[in-house]
């Protein structure tokens, strides 16, 4: 753990710094291009300011475009113009005028590489743009008067754009990589030492869980961080040693479940190995052990069934199906064996009640449902079927006047791994059924709840929706 932790945090650290360097590299070169932008604006106005005094202290008046551009370029102002270009950094300063029939003419080179039309040129303000050959341009502009009509002057400076190079600083990067590189290290280390130690006190009681220590929890931790981790983890191995504890009664229920038609399975078998039964007690131990046969076929077949709802692959064949109908038929195949009983079995449904479902799996949980209520109902009680309709709802319930479940049994009915403490009349079937309907229901988009009263009765309510 500690090994993963340090290489993550390194190199998220190293990336960082990595990022970090690149910002500050764009950032550099940014803040020199505006600097020197700053620097030509600077030296276009000072030209400009030269140009304005020069026309007016000396009463020059040119009278025509051309002048203007010769005395800019002539020897009295040169002087002057190449400290400007000294000062700006060795720009290249270049002049036009734009004549009264607006037609732009220049000796100067530097407007054949920029377009003026890109630029909002206001007297006395700077505009700033790029050149095609990626030099930094500033143009000012002023206005001189020719023939009593004034003319717009126009000022250029050009820069190569400063470039941060990182040849030249080539050996400072090497170091500052090398130095966050090696702090991202030390970093991780410290991080994921302290990270780690944090976390021993959960790794090993997580090992002592692992092992089968249900028992083990983590102990309170100081680090806010981790104290409602630490709560988690101890509400799950909670959780895990009520599931280990619900799962070993489970195994309980079912080898009991076993072990008694085997135990008279086993039984009879010596019995008639031992040649020890007579020709007249044949027909009754057969149909023991037919009925003992049929009780562990049953428990197979419905640990078989709760093994499949488990499985992604479990499908339900859907069809229109006729509800009551489709459950009166199977309470009617319990008519017979509620007589045997002495319970009082009826059934009320509602005509036209459909639903889009697997008529199959909906016959198995009104199978189970009844055959449950039977089970806990004693002689001369009685089991009460009703199917019927709630908005978008069909529900299907079964009430009993049986035995009642214990309040604090009733939230776990549903679960196969509890074993009811509830005194069952009659000690048969699997008590698998209502794990099975709980699980059948969910896979039809369902839900199914259970009401009692302890020596009253049971009330179970499917409801699945259209």
């Amino acid at each position: 753990m500690r090994r993963r932790l340090f290489w993550t945090i390194a190199g998220v650290a190293a990336v960082t710094g990595l990022l970090v360097l690149a910002a500050s590299v764009y950032a550099s070169q940014r803040a020199a291009v505006d600097a020197t932008y700053r620097e030509l604006q600077v030296s276009a106005n000072e030209a400009v300011a030269i140009i304005d005094d020069f026309f007016e202290l000396d009463g020059r008046r040119p009278g025509a475009v051309l002048e203007i551009l010769g005395l800019l370029e002539g020897d009295e102002l040169a002087p002057l113009f190449s400290t400007i270009r000294r000062t700006a950094g060795g720009s290249e300063i270049g002049f036009a005028a734009v004549g009264i029939d607006g037609t732009l003419r220049t000796n100067a080179s530097i407007f054949g590489r920029i377009d003026l039309a890109d630029l909002e040129l206001t007297a006395g303000e700077t505009s700033r743009t790029t050149s095609t050959s990626g030099e930094l341009v500033v143009v000012t502009q002023t206005a001189v008067v020719v023939r009593g009509s004034e003319v717009t002057l126009l000022v250029a400076l050009a820069r190569e754009a400063p470039i941060v190079s990182v040849r030249d600083q080539g050996a400072g990067l090497v170091l500052l990589v090398v130095g966050i590189v090696a702090l991202a290290a030390l970093g991780a280390r410290l991080l994921s030492s302290q990270l780690a130690s944090r976390l021993e006190p959960l790794a090993q009681v997580s090992r002592r869980v692992a092992s089968g220590d249900m028992t083990a929890r983590v102990p309170d931790l100081e680090d806010p961080e981790l104290a409602e981790v630490a709560a988690a983890f101890n509400e799950m191995a909670t959780e895990l040693g009520a599931a280990r504890e619900r799962e070993r009664e489970f195994i309980l229920g079912v080898g009991h479940d076993l072990r008694t038609p085997l135990t008279t399975i086993g039984g009879y078998a010596e019995a008639l190995e031992a040649g020890e039964i007579d020709d007249a007690e044949l027909n009754r131990i057969g149909a023991v052990l037919g009925v003992q046969t049929r009780q562990l076929g049953r428990l197979i077949d419905d640990l078989s069934t709760l093994a499949r709802l488990e499985q992604a692959e479990f499908g339900l064949r859907r069809e229109r199906v006729d509800v009551g109908a489709h459950v009166s038929e199977v309470v009617d195949g319990f008519g017979r064996r509620a007589n045997e009983l002495g319970v009082r079995l009826d059934v009320e449904t509602g005509e036209g009640v459909f639903l889009e479902t697997d008529a199959d799996r909906l016959g198995q949980v009104a199978q189970n449902l009844v055959e449950n209520a039977l089970r806990h109902t004693p002689e001369t009680g009685s089991v009460q079927v009703t199917v019927g309709e709630h908005g978008d709802q069909v529900v299907i319930t079964v009430a009993d006047s049986g035995t009642g479940i214990a309040e604090s049994d009733l939230p776990r009915v549903f679960d196969r791994h509890f074993v009811g403490r509830q005194r069952r009349v009659r000690n048969e079937g699997t008590g698998l059924g209502l794990s099975i309907v709980k699980g059948l229901v969910d896979r039809m988009g369902g839900s199914v709840e259970a009401e009692s009263t302890p020596g009253k009765g049971t009330t179970i309510t499917v409801r699945l929706t259209r």
